[in-house]
């Protein structure tokens, strides 16, 4: 039940994040990750949170549309972390100019890592494996 719980916590943090991308709620959307966070991408680079931000924070303002739900594969639970195992699946719609949008569907599995901080649960490390595009 301990477990079952944790997850619940976790998941809960996952639809907080998803409705903060929605409503186009950066500084929520953000809070997600740890201050240390180790964000490897799939071309093998690791970046640290001040660069997500500023990743994130160009093409933020231009969401029109988002939607994303995700599939644990697997998980484990340590003393103060949480290890999972998820395929996000994501439909984005992006402004590009003033009249013009494009639309992607991304479905990227990774590997993430949440660590307790000040009673939150943050995303501390990611480790994307894989990633269509289309």
């Amino acid at each position: 039940m301990v477990n079952e719980d944790l997850i619940n916590e976790i998941d809960s943090v996952h639809k907080s994040a998803n409705d903060a991308l929605r409503l186009k709620q950066f500084d929520r959307y953000m809070e997600c990750f740890s201050d240390d966070l180790q964000y490897k991408q799939l071309n093998g680079k690791t970046i640290g949170k001040k660069q997500l931000v500023n990743d994130t924070r160009h093409y933020f303002g231009r969401i029109q549309n988002y939607s994303g739900s995700y599939k644990r594969e697997d998980y484990s639970i340590e003393k103060n972390s949480i290890t999972e195992r998820l395929i996000q699946y994501t439909k984005v719609s992006i402004r590009v100019f003033i009249f013009f949008s494009k639309n992607w569907t991304v479905e990227r599995e990774g590997i993430y890592q949440w660590v307790k901080v000040n009673d939150s649960w943050k995303i501390s490390r990611v480790d994307i494996l894989k990633e269509k595009l289309s």
